[in-house]
């Protein structure tokens, strides 16, 4: 108000309207004058200030001032319509932050440079509707909040709780504030390759530890990058991973978390799925008031909307498919229906999904073969378009099917510049690999057409304890995965990593069986060279000694060769779990042994090497963290040993004060604003006596 200070009681009255353009007229305001009326004679409204997104003139404001003026105890009067309020929007880049809604407006080109508006329309185009049925939860807070002031957030949830949405909506949200430029990021591999100190830069890793099962490969790369992501949330990046929570769970033991301290606390380990009871009901409103369904179903629907957002079933995406029709055709709207419909999501999607006519299942399926990304406009290989007509469509059904799908269980959108279809959600793309595995026709189409890649991340041959596995993969069906896995080239490193990667966790005993013995050079082709856990070899190797597949002669070539690692390098990596198991209890002990008495006494030259061998660029803490890993593997191992404890921990003590003087000439940290303010969120006094449905049908 001009700078003027205030003093007393306040009351803010917000007055909402759905229609765009509407003007707000005095006549409309009568309860609101009744209101101020009651809350003034209780001293309650000495300021008085309206909000309202509805259009204000200035005859209009003027006549509105004059009826709260002239109540008595209403000392001072402001209204703010929408212009005003789209003002405050667009100055203040930590309040659109947190109310990510904002961002549908169509002044996102005011607000952003044009840059950064391409960058967010391609975002929010991979969100479609979504953002604008957004609700503020606890969870968005918390990890905004995160962000702000660790850099770092890990979303963690079960499938379907929004995780997603709330990671664009972050996006958006950093994009803005800070000005960086979203890099969605596959792998880790990806992440050190487009990590640049000279950009503010915000990463998105989206099921970062696999999608649907853990991918263990994956796990340990991430692990060994963990120096990386300190390094970059030092130089100011922001970075955010999504994970499914079993998923998280199961990749821990690959997880060198010591590397990533920010990891391991709680406040940005964000749990999505703890909604809160008016949470569940806000989303389930929005979703359902906001959705395509007609007038008639939803005020069916009205009665039974408490039960459902009580349900512990309940998730933003139930929400989303009980606004949409395409998901309640066949719905008998009913307490006992509607529960079953919460309780089964997969259930029914599978019952849609079989019950398509041919072209959408046609359309579903080419999408799925394409790992869940179809670029647009569609040109299909000889082996989809026969996989096409096997399941009765042809390419023009497809190509209508796509349409008639887009926004329900697919959706169209901006990466790289290109548009692409892709899954509305990953639980479309679950429902649909369980379709494939009941059907013989779908399950030999996708072992013959589906990308090489995306298949040995998705299927399980045989019951090799994956879980969340895309395809259960039967024995009679072998044949044809071995027959694919020739089209590797061994030679080259991405290949023969994605293929050691699948042999080791995927496969059966029957399946490794059966691919050594058409392959017999293949153990004697392993290899063993640090460090460990990274080595794919190694898995391989550890896997076939669990089975009792890798003869004694290989399983010595392996003892000897870590023995060798272990102090050479040095590497600690046989002290994990699983590898442990490849040697008996002697063999351990006397490496074990060997390291105390030809590494630990001669630690200070093997730092004093690993000093002289720093050629200066790269953060020194990435550089030396291999070693202080090692050496803090060890110090674990050692722990109640007097002597190797003291070695190790002035070895440590060196490294660390090595890394400081390295430092010196490393660029500080860029300052930020650390301020997270909360957003008051009061309630209506009246919402006690009535539903937040009320109104859902109109």
């Amino acid at each position: 108000m001009n700078g003027e200070s205030f003093h007393g009681s306040f009351t803010a009255q917000c007055k909402f309207t759905a229609k765009a353009d509407k003007c707000l007229l005095p006549s409309e305001l009568k309860d609101e004058f009744e209101k101020a009326k009651r809350l003034a004679g209780k001293g309650l409204a000495d300021n008085y200030i309206l909000f309202t997104n509805a259009r204000l003139t200035g005859s209009t404001e003027e006549k509105i001032r004059q009826e709260f003026t002239a109540i008595p105890g209403v000392k001072q009067f402001a209204v703010y319509g929408s212009e005003r309020i789209s003002q405050i929007i667009q100055e203040s880049s930590r309040l659109r932050m947190l109310v990510p809604r904002v961002y549908g407006l169509g002044d996102l080109s005011q607000i952003l440079d044009e840059r950064a508006y391409s960058q967010a329309q391609e975002i929010l185009s991979a969100l479609g509707d979504d953002l604008a049925k957004f609700i503020i939860t606890d969870a968005y807070k918390k990890s905004a909040k995160a962000l702000v002031e660790h850099g770092f957030v890990l979303l963690l949830g079960e499938p379907a709780c929004g995780k997603s949405t709330i990671a664009a909506a972050l996006a958006v949200g950093a994009l803005d504030k800070w000005g960086c430029s979203t890099v969605k990021v596959r792998d880790a591999d990806d992440f050190v390759k487009h990590f640049n100190p000279h950009e503010n830069q915000f990463f998105w890793v989206d099921d970062a530890f696999g999608p649907t099962q853990i991918d263990g490969g994956s796990a340990s790369a991430w692990s060994q990058a963990f120096p990386h992501i300190n390094a970059a949330i030092y130089r100011g990046a922001k970075v955010l991973f999504t994970s499914r929570d079993y998923i998280y769970q199961a990749a821990r033991r690959y997880l060198k978390e010591s590397a990533l301290p920010i990891m391991k606390e709680s406040q940005v380990v964000i749990h999505v799925e703890n909604l809160t009871n008016e949470e569940r009901e806000l989303i389930l409103y929005n979703h359902i008031r906001l959705g395509d369904q007609p007038q008639n179903f939803k005020s069916k629907l009205k009665p039974f909307l408490p039960v459902v957002a009580a349900h512990h079933r309940f998730s933003p995406e139930i929400a989303r498919r009980l606004g949409d029709p395409l998901f309640t055709k066949e719905l008998v709207v009913s307490e006992h229906e509607l529960k079953k419909f919460v309780a089964n999501p997969l259930g029914f999607l599978c019952e849609i999904i079989n019950t398509m006519d041919d072209g959408s299942r046609s359309a579903l399926a080419l999408v799925f073969m394409r790992g869940g990304t179809l670029p647009s406009p569609v040109q299909m290989s000889e082996n989809e378009s026969q996989a096409v007509m096997r399941l009765g469509g042809s390419i023009s059904d497809v190509l209508s099917a796509l349409k008639s799908l887009d926004g329900s269980l697919l959706r169209k959108s901006l990466q790289g510049g290109d548009y692409v279809w892709r899954f509305k959600h990953p639980t479309i793309r679950d429902a649909f690999a369980t379709v494939v595995a009941d059907d013989q026709d779908l399950m030999d189409i996708y072992l013959a057409g589906a990308p090489l890649d995306q298949l040995l991340k998705e299927v399980s041959c045989g019951n090799a304890g994956v879980e969340g596995a895309k395809v259960v993969v039967p024995i009679d069906r072998y044949d044809a995965v071995i027959t694919r896995l020739k089209l590797f080239d061994t030679k080259n490193r991405h290949d023969k990593h994605t293929l050691h990667r699948f042999l080791s966790y995927r496969c059966d005993r029957e399946f490794l069986q059966r691919y050594i013995d058409l392959n017999p050079e293949f153990i004697s082709n392993l290899s063993v060279w640090a460090y460990l856990y990274a080595n794919s070899d190694v898995g391989i190797l550890v896997r076939l000694h669990e089975l009792g597949l890798l003869p004694e002669s290989e399983r010595l070539r392996v003892v000897s060769t870590i023995r060798e690692l272990a102090i050479d390098i040095p590497d600690s990596g046989f002290l994990q779990r699983k590898i442990r198991g490849i040697f008996t209890h002697e063999e351990l002990v006397l490496l074990l042994e060997h390291v105390q008495m030809a590494l630990l006494p001669n630690l200070d030259s093997h730092i004093d090497q690993w000093r002289d061998n720093y050629d200066g660029n790269g953060d020194p803490e990435i550089y030396f963290d291999e070693l202080k890993s090692t050496l803090q593997d060890y110090g674990n191992e050692f722990e109640g040993k007097e002597q190797a404890t003291i070695q190790i921990a002035k070895a440590v003590a060196d490294i660390d004060e090595i890394i400081e003087e390295l430092r010196m000439e490393f660029p500080a940290r860029l300052d930020e604003d650390y301020f997270f303010g909360e957003l008051a969120q009061e309630k209506a006094q009246d919402l006690a006596v009535r539903s937040i449905f009320d109104d859902v049908d109109l």
